[in-house]
């Protein structure tokens, strides 16, 4: 069996999710985008995202700030040596739930997350930007760039998925959409994230952890 819920995204400030990858607009660092075929002619353009991989990366990481205070556990490490060491005596909950580093079926992430496609027309904004010096944190001389960024209220929707054998894990992945909300996302921003399951969770979910 698998858990399947929706999530959408909004952004409660100018929001980024891309690369230094500078388009035709001039723009250095532009949001994500991907080719999709629109219209009965097939034809490819391209549409404004958040990738999937940005989502779930930024979920594992405030499920790593969460557990420990709900009673969940988190090695909190990143380089696969201190991961395994972490782990002798079992793997984390993080880490049994996002997946880790190793051989066999039990290392493989139980969750899944799907791109995030644009809910409505998302607007742009290129603004200017001056970079700092480390040293002296003072504008650097000559580091003048420019970013794309989407205009506040922009939302996005997409899919999360949870193995059943990770079930009681699913309050650990709340609490890390929740924590979302309060921390930064992509480059800097701030959204808000909400759940939409049509009373799916509360069935899977153990009484203690609703509200």
């Amino acid at each position: 069996m698998v858990i399947r819920f929706k999530l959408r995204l909004r952004a409660v400030s100018l929001l980024t999710v891309g690369w230094g990858v500078p388009d035709v607009m001039g723009a250095d660092i532009v949001h994500a985008r991907k080719l999709r075929l629109e219209g009965a002619g097939r034809r490819a353009a391209e549409a404004l995202y958040v990738p999937g991989s940005s989502v779930k990366g930024a979920l594992r990481t405030a499920a790593s700030r969460v557990a420990a205070a709900y009673g969940f556990t988190s090695c909190g490490e990143v380089k696969p040596e201190l991961i395994a060491k972490a782990h002798a005596s079992g793997p984390c909950d993080v880490c049994r739930l996002f997946g880790h580093p190793g051989d066999g079926p039990s290392v493989a992430s139980r969750v899944w997350v799907s791109d995030f496609n644009p809910v409505g027309e998302p607007r742009t904004v290129i603004v200017a930007r001056v970079a700092l010096d480390d040293r002296t944190l003072t504008a650097a001389e000559g580091a003048l760039y420019s970013v794309e960024h989407l205009l506040p209220g922009s939302e996005f929707e997409g899919e999360v998925r949870v193995y059943e054998d990770a079930r009681d894990l699913i309050p650990l992945l709340l609490l890390a959409i929740a924590e979302l909300r309060t921390w930064r996302f992509g480059r800097g921003a701030v959204v808000d994230a909400r759940v939409e399951d049509g009373g799916v969770l509360d069935s899977v979910v153990e009484a203690k952890w609703h509200p």
